[in-house]
Parts: C-alpha cells; structure tokens; sequence
C-alpha cells in the first residue's frame, strides 16, 4: 500500500474516532448536567440534619446560635454561622463554649435549628 494511502487512512480513522468521541461526550456532559440539576434541587428542599459544633455566641434576643459547625454532607462545609432556633428556650440553655449536637431542619439556605444536646 502507498504511504499516502496510509496516512489517509489513519487520518480518516481519526476522524471517524473523533467524531464518535464528541458524540458520545455531548451526550454524557448533557446527562451529567442534569444529574447535577437534579441533585442540587433535592439538597435545596426540606431536610433534617445532625451536626456537631462549638457555640461561639447566643443572641437570646434574636433568637439566634452562632455555631462553629462540621460539614453537612452534600449541603454545607463546616463553618461558623448563625442559625435561627426554633424555640426560646434552646438559646437560653446553651453558652458560647458549650460543645453541642444540634438538629437542624429546613432548607439549606435557612435552616433552624430544632433541638440542641450537649455533645457526647
């Protein structure tokens, strides 16, 4: 076979490889994206969690504990925040310092948190 017979073979296999290749990728990153739409508004609803953390302040009358967290798998990374509580007294029992295990429900843009425990 002639050299140039050749080349024109292996460039038009790479070609065809390539063309396959965009395909097959523009239908893998399409379902990807929706995966991760689909997964972004399911972490955006109503949920429950259990994290740990530092009370670092109380703001009774807000009715606010600001908690040095752990991370919330697949919602948040651990940080220091405020959250909302639900009841007047959860402030009231806690101190900044106290180490503590808090329920939180909500959305993941506003949750409250529902109990707080001292951490074991």
């Amino acid at each position: 076979m002639r050299p140039w017979r050749v080349v024109l073979l292996v460039d038009l296999a790479l070609l065809v490889g390539l063309g396959w290749g965009w395909a097959w990728w523009g239908r893998e990153a399409s379902r990807l994206e929706r995966e991760l739409v689909a997964t972004r508004a399911a972490a955006a609803g109503a949920g429950t969690w259990r994290v740990r953390g530092v009370v670092r302040a109380v703001l009774r009358d807000r009715g606010v504990v600001v908690l040095t967290h752990d991370a919330v798998p697949g919602v948040m990374p651990a940080m220091t925040m405020g959250f909302r509580v639900e009841r007047e007294e959860l402030a009231r029992a806690v101190a900044p310092g106290d180490e503590v295990e808090a329920t939180l429900r909500g959305s993941a843009q506003d949750p409250v948190i529902t109990a707080l425990e001292p951490a074991r």
